[in-house]
């Protein structure tokens, strides 16, 4: 509201709906602006919000970026629900900084559109490994998007049944040919 002060009392005939669009599109946290005029009063302003999916652990704290890799504001009631991103800060003025960065977005996007068990943390633990880890503490080791999209399919049964009968299980490893490895030890 603070950036539309300026419209205030204005006739509707003096505010052009694309100026209004790009002025909005530039405030931190909006991803879309939709303005259309209501003739012969009304101008209706459609915001969609850029919502945090990974928090990046940094020395500084914490940055927060949507699916897209845009910074967005950190809200502390949000922090749980997004995905925590360890170890990618070691990569930040190598080269393939950039590539891990959109290869743990996909990871998420992947997860997201795969399963319905809640993703708490990525570690990225070099070039092609990635450790996933759920809020339940089950872990997953990964290869990539690719790879985690390519296991689901056999990955899926194997969490219903730690979840339901309660099995003794640290994690999986999808890395391993066209089978899964299952983890019964921190120490593998």
């Amino acid at each position: 509201m603070r950036h539309l002060e300026g419209l205030k009392g204005k006739s509707i005939f003096g505010v052009r709906s694309w100026e209004l669009g790009q002025v909005l599109e530039n405030v931190s946290g909006v991803k879309r602006v939709e303005v259309k005029k209501i003739f012969p009063h009304t101008v209706r302003i459609r915001i969609e919000e850029r919502k945090p999916e990974i928090a990046l652990e940094t020395s500084a704290g914490f940055v927060c970026l949507d699916e897209e890799g845009v910074e967005v504001p950190c809200l502390r009631e949000l922090q749980p629900q997004v995905v925590t991103v360890r170890e990618l800060e070691k990569y930040r003025y190598s080269p393939e900084y950039e590539d891990l960065l959109k290869e743990v977005l996909a990871l998420v996007a992947v997860w997201k559109g795969a399963f319905d068990y809640p993703l708490e943390e990525i570690r990225v633990t070099g070039e092609r490994l990635f450790i996933l880890r759920l809020r339940n503490g089950i872990v997953i080791k990964c290869g990539g998007a690719l790879n985690l999209k390519n296991k689901a399919s056999l990955l899926r049964p194997y969490l219903r049944e730690v979840k339901i009968r309660s099995l003794r299980i640290f994690g999986f490893d999808l890395q391993a040919g066209e089978d899964i490895a299952i983890i019964t030890g921190e120490s593998q």
